[in-house]
């Protein structure tokens, strides 16, 4: 007789940087009980599809029969999606190549520049379903996961669900097998709750002979709560609390007859509406086999890996009052470090990699002194990562000791730089411990992660700003102090949980609970009142970051997005590789001078594309090579015929009768000169413009044939009236609208591009400078209005240019009228030639 078949499924979204624990470890634990065991990264294989040449080509007709169903006040953004698919599904493939290469991690330019294509794609699958905010570690939808109802409707509705539709056009090849007896479904937490009841469901379909079974951190919690057999068991035959690795081979064990012993945890249903609850058991960690990660696809995840992930330890040895790990996770357990080296020596050997990751929620001083010396002693070439607390034993010497392991990140939880605010959060943490530790870490080439919490019940504004103080401060010191580029720090408010010390008794903490909606049985975080210290307002107030970015400009979409260089698994491999740290924008060059003559032939420069949306005014046009989403007038749509237009004829365009006109604009009129040349500035500013070769002959032609481009201030004509030959003097455009943030005091300002994502601090000047060049204006206008002197005014010019703030144009004469120079009109040059 065959031995029955089980598959092990990690549902989508997990960590797409690395594989998740759970699935291998009980994918070894069922191979020594002798089973046949098939491991499915649904996490991985559902995004690595949908973000890929083929994903996206599928999903671009859903997007843009989407777009004709989705609310007015939403198509601009989604708008903004459709403009850059196109050249998101030309380089995805290749920027998920770079991601996944070694030498990606000694080229942060090639870095950043897949990351950015990766990010574009994300908005693309986004803008695919109703309400999906698709990112790498979590997403949003139409549908909510605080609600049975909601999460239920999403798995029976593939056309708005994303993982619904990507089993429908990828299904598990695994169910084909008539051996399958067995699905178990790992899940961790509520970013994968849809998913796995999604997954669920499609197996049901597919196989209902075979019993799929549930369990993980989240249904620990979410399970403890149900009184009466519940809808989840529509595609649920059973869920196992607590720990797996004793239960699921006694549930296999049992479903097919061998044993009947009793299974650990196991909640099922009682054939009468009711419950019936095995107790849970605590597993020997001590124990356990190597993690079988033979299944997974390594070279996969998005990370030039693979990061291995492993546990030193099981749950955790404090009890903070705003954490709920020990809930779900039983007593607190250490393995014996030479049982975890002797893992990572045969995993490394295995799978060809030296980077590994301990996902223990707190490495204890005892497990960090005892994995750094068995590495140490035994001479592996290693590198690893992990978290703890600060403590007084964090000194120097176990800091080597760390070092020389392999060592190239800790995280910490912080949280609070007030001894005050940590007694209250019953954190255990002495403040005195907390500078030494970085010290010795810092001193001995440790990047450090610190994890900071705002508004914790009791704390005040002037205490949170204290712990943002002291991060920020730490991050510049191992900067500047240590040579340490690869520490990082991250601050959210404090959330609620229902299973913490404060959810379980908000009395003893001046917390007051907010009631859930009506439905939200499945949520865990609640709203909460206090009485005394800040609020849940204030808390997402000091840690927003801040305004910045608008929600409706050109690009604010994209350039508001995550990161993927936020991940913990990067900043462990560029300080394990020691390499030079990525720039968060694509280094876009520095706007070039221009030299515009009548003449002169432009067309769109080669990838740029252009999107026309339905019944807008403005036209969008994606410039990857700058990571730019411009927002340019409607009659620019002449561009897209392929053609070259004269400067004489960009210009001076008249729309065809019965046409709608620019804003301001009477009917069958062009836009104002200083509107269409601002606008052609931008343009050539952004490169999005060409020159056609030879349209100009016997132009010195510079970087482009008929458009004169040169990176040196020194080369702009000088300011002042026309010259004794004509010349009319080169003027300043605003290269790019900006939004105005944090205004302060000096009159400084942050200056926020929507159309690139780039935010620049100015100066009161330049900010003024910026102001007065929105529609063009000449050195000797900007001196005279800002009162600086000339030789004030260039430095500040070049700053700004070199920012993307300004860009300088030289409009040969005949170009631009007398009202939009300023100066008496020259005689025309040339004859200008009408679009038709």
């Amino acid at each position: 007789m065959r031995q029955p078949r089980i598959l092990l499924v990690n549902p989508p979204i997990w960590n797409v940087f690395a594989p998740h624990l759970a699935v291998p470890l009980l994918a070894a634990t069922m191979r020594r009980h002798g089973w046949q065991v098939t491991s499915l990264d649904l996490s991985i294989e559902q995004t690595d599809w949908l973000l890929s040449g083929d994903g996206l080509t599928a999903l671009l007709p859903k997007a843009e029969r989407l777009h004709r169903t989705i609310p007015t006040e939403e198509r601009h953004s989604h708008e903004q999606a459709l403009a850059v698919f196109g050249d998101t599904v030309s380089r995805i493939d290749q920027a998920r190549a770079t991601l996944k290469s070694r030498s990606v991690l000694t080229d942060p330019a090639a870095f950043t520049d897949a990351a950015t294509v990766v990010r574009n794609g994300l908005a693309c699958v986004s803008a695919s379903f109703p309400g999906l905010n698709f990112d790498l570690r979590g997403n949003f939808s139409c549908f909510s996961h605080r609600r049975s109802d909601s999460v239920l409707e999403a798995a029976g509705s593939p056309d708005r669900n994303v993982y619904g539709w990507a089993l429908e056009n990828r299904p598990i090849p695994a169910l084909d097998d008539s051996d399958l007896a067995v699905v178990g479904i790992s899940v961790s937490a509520d970013t994968q709750l849809i998913a796995a009841l999604t997954v669920a469901r499609h197996v049901k379909l597919a196989r209902p002979d075979v019993h799929v079974v549930m369990g993980g951190n989240l249904t620990t919690r979410m399970v403890g709560r149900w009184q009466e057999e519940h809808p989840f068991f529509q595609y649920v035959d059973s869920f196992v609390s607590y720990e797996g690795e004793d239960a699921l081979p006694a549930l296999c064990d049992r479903i097919t007859g061998a044993d009947d012993r009793p299974v650990p945890g196991l909640l099922e249903r009682d054939g009468r509406g009711g419950l019936l609850r095995t107790p849970a058991a605590m597993v020997d960690i001590s124990d356990l086999p190597t993690p079988d990660f033979s299944d997974l696809p390594l070279d996969r995840y998005f990370s030039p890996g693979p990061v291995l992930p492993l546990q030193a330890s099981r749950s955790c040895a404090w009890d903070c009052a705003f954490c709920s790990i020990p809930f779900a996770s039983n007593k607190f357990r250490v393995r014996r470090p030479e049982r975890v080296v002797a893992d990572m020596a045969a995993l490394a050997e295995r799978h060809g990699t030296d980077t590994f990751m301990f996902v223990d929620e707190i490495m204890t001083l005892t497990s960090l002194r005892g994995v750094s010396r068995e590495l140490n002693d035994g001479g592996h070439d290693l590198f690893w990562y992990g978290e703890t607390r600060f403590s007084k034993g964090l000194d120097d010497e176990l800091a080597a000791a760390l070092r020389k392991s392999g060592c190239r990140r800790l995280d910490l939880g912080l949280e609070s730089y007030n001894q005050r605010v940590l007694d209250l959060m019953r954190k255990g943490t002495k403040v005195a411990d907390i500078e030494p530790s970085l010290d010795a870490l810092l001193g001995n080439k440790v990047p450090v992660h610190l994890f900071c919490m705002t508004g914790f019940p009791g704390e005040t504004e002037q205490e949170a700003l204290r712990t943002q103080e002291f991060a920020d401060e730490a991050l510049r010191r191992s900067v500047e102090e240590y040579d340490v580029p690869y520490s990082t720090a991250a601050n959210g408010p404090f959330i609620l949980d229902v299973l913490s010390p404060v959810g379980e008794r908000p009395d003893l903490f001046g917390v007051e609970l907010v009631p859930t909606e009506e439905g939200e049985d499945l949520a865990f975080d609640v709203d909460y009142t206090v009485t005394d210290g800040l609020t849940q307002q204030d808390a997402a107030r000091l840690t927003s970051g801040g305004p910045g970015g608008g929600t409706t400009a050109a690009g604010a979409a994209f350039h508001r997005g995550t990161w993927i260089g936020d991940a913990e698994e990067w900043s462990f491999l560029w300080a394990m590789a020691e390499a030079e740290l990525p720039d968060r924008r694509i280094a876009a060059p520095a706007p070039p001078k221009t030299e515009l003559r009548p003449g002169t032939a432009l067309r769109l420069a080669d990838g740029v594309r252009v999107r026309v949306p339905a019944g807008g005014r403005d036209l969008l046009v994606h410039v990857p090579s700058g990571d730019a989403l411009l927002s340019v007038p409607r009659s620019w749509e002449r561009l897209l015929d392929g053609r070259a237009r004269t400067v004489a004829d960009l210009l001076t365009y008249r729309p065809e009768a019965g046409t709608e006109p620019e804003p301001g604009a009477a009917p069958g009129t062009a836009p104002s000169a200083a509107t269409a040349a601002t606008t052609l500035v931008r343009l050539v500013a952004h490169r999005a413009l060409t020159a056609e070769p030879g349209a100009e002959p016997g132009a010195e032609m510079g970087a482009e044939p008929g458009v004169e481009m040169s990176a040196e201030m020194g080369d702009v004509p000088a300011a002042g009236p026309a010259d004794a030959s004509g010349e009319p003097p080169a003027r300043w455009y605003a290269a790019q609208p900006h939004e105005v943030t944090d205004s302060r005091s000096d009159g400084s300002c942050l200056l926020v591009s929507p159309e690139t994502g780039k935010r620049v601090r100015v100066s009161a000047a330049g900010r003024l400078v910026w102001l007065l060049a929105a529609d063009g204006a000449t050195s000797a206008g900007l001196s005279a209005r800002t009162r600086l002197s000339e030789q004030r005014l260039a430095p500040l010019l070049a700053e700004l240019t070199g920012h993307g703030v300004v860009a300088s144009a030289l409009f040969h004469p005949g170009l631009l009228p007398a009202a939009a120079t300023g100066a008496p009109a020259p005689a025309p040059v040339g004859a200008a030639r009408r679009s038709g």
